[in-house]
């Protein structure tokens, strides 16, 4: 009889459903060569972009607004608290291995039937009382059910860790790219208040020319639209540092006011990247997004795993120890004392399909994590060909803007020679200086993208959040 019992529980647990292979992954990722040769790049030995990469710029406020946005950003602690949250979901998993203890008690006022198999309180109405102070009961994880869960809730801590990562490197781009903006403006402003004056010096000079005959009116209309085209640019750049100035306050965690100012340094941009002599998959594969995915894909897998085993009988081991007694004259006694102990076997026979929807649900997780893995890994590749590309790209447009700033100045040297020694007048030199000034602020501009693109390319090969928690 019990050989037979046995058989019939392996025969039910071979419905249980075969765990099919899934979505393929994409194992390696390769990176344009041609994209690697750039003077844009300095290689290095190191293996990935070393931790606090903006530390190349040498300014203690980036360092410190940089720390600071990583302590108090609303955002991150959000992500810290989901940290939080997925370890005490692990610690809940990992009591499933433990016995649980219970204690219990009730007292309940019977009234029996004249026909119950209660003898002699047939009929009658008494108290009954049922005291278990010591309740255990065991699940034996035979086929490592429990194991599965708790494997699960480990990889969802580690899937919010990284993702908490990935959360800290896109906050720290954000600061840095804000900051630099920020930067840029101050300075982009103080050129265009030059641009203003020496504009208005050309118009009062127009004017006069205008005045005593000299020129008609048509110079003087058009500098005068000039001038004022000049102080929109101005008022502008003050409305956008104003605006940057908020934009750093909110990652900062801070609500801004409009007498708070944040103090800016002079930065002292590097005229290379250097990058790590070889960017493969291997190193892409340390970025905190794609950690982050594949841990996902392991805890779908012992999930997946899990519910494929909920169709195999489940095993506990119960005991108790305690009274029971109808009547409470004797409720401690020694005659009322009891005692339990032994197996019990669950198996799931019919549960309206509700096992095979867990199953094919966590089946379709599983195939969701890994397209999610291929989509972010493309995305890793794409974005790191992008900022290589970039880089190159803006590298060349310093050194064109560096060349066109050269020629402005030796420009505005022979312009200023010419009208101090009287050979030309005051006009050609102010337009030199106009002229001079523009170029300036064009090449602020291509330093506010090399930057960017700095950052982009440090963000898109882990900006050495990547591998351990930082």
């Amino acid at each position: 009889m019990k050989i037979g019992y046995i058989v019939l529980i392996l025969l039910l647990s071979g419905c249980a459903p075969t765990i099919r292979q899934g979505a393929p992954m994409i194992t390696q990722a390769e990176i344009p060569a041609s994209l690697l040769q750039s003077n844009a790049i300095r290689r290095t030995d190191e293996h990935r972009i070393p931790d606090k990469w903006w530390h190349r710029f040498h300014d203690a406020e980036l360092d410190d607004l940089v720390t600071l946005a990583l302590h108090n950003n609303p955002n991150l602690q959000q992500a810290e608290d989901r940290v939080h949250a997925a370890q005490t979901a692990l610690a809940e998993s990992e009591s499933l291995s433990l016995p649980h203890v219970d204690s219990q008690a009730s007292v309940l006022r019977l009234k029996s039937s004249k026909l119950g198999n209660h003898d002699i309180y047939n009929g009658k109405t008494a108290s009954v009382s049922n005291i278990n102070p010591l309740t255990i009961n065991y699940h034996l994880d035979v086929w490592h059910r429990d194991n599965e869960i708790i494997a699960a809730s480990q990889d969802a801590v580690q899937t919010q860790l990284n993702q908490a990562q990935q959360s800290a490197l896109l906050l720290s781009a954000s600061v840095i790219k804000t900051y630099c903006a920020l930067t840029i403006a101050k300075k982009m402003i103080v050129i265009q208040q030059d641009v203003v004056r020496t504009a208005y010096d050309e118009w009062i000079l127009r004017q006069k020319a205008y005045a005593s005959g000299i020129q008609t009116r048509t110079p003087q209309l058009l500098q005068q639209a000039n001038l004022l085209q000049d102080q929109d640019v101005l008022a502008g750049l003050h409305k956008n540092a104003d605006a940057l100035q908020f934009a750093l306050m909110a990652l900062l965690g801070k609500t801004a006011k409009l007498d708070d100012t944040i103090a800016t340094a002079p930065l002292q941009i590097p005229a290379h990247f250097a990058l790590p002599s070889r960017i493969d998959f291997d190193l892409l594969a340390q970025r905190p997004d794609i950690q982050a995915a594949l841990w996902n894909i392991k805890q779908w897998k012992h999930l997946e795993k899990a519910a494929q085993l909920r169709f195999y009988p489940n095993i506990n081991i119960n005991a108790l120890t305690g009274f029971n007694i109808i009547g409470l004259h004797q409720m401690l006694g020694s005659n009322a004392f009891q005692y339990a102990a032994g197996p019990a076997i669950d198996l799931p026979l019919f549960e309206g399909g509700a096992l095979e929807a867990e199953f094919e649900r966590n089946e379709a997780n599983y195939d969701w994590a890994v397209h999610n893995y291929n989509d972010t890994l493309l995305n890793a590749v794409r974005q790191v060909a992008d900022a290589l590309s970039a880089l190159q790209y803006t590298q060349q447009q310093l050194e064109d803007s560096q060349h066109t700033l050269n020629m402005r100045h030796d420009a505005l040297q022979i312009a200023q020679t010419a009208y101090t020694t009287g050979i030309d007048g005051k006009l050609p030199y102010l337009e030199s200086q106009i002229e001079m000034d523009h170029t300036k602020l064009h090449d602020l501009k291509l330093q506010l993208i090399w930057l960017n693109n700095i950052t982009d390319a440090a963000t898109a090969l882990g900006g050495g959040f990547g591998g351990a928690q930082s």
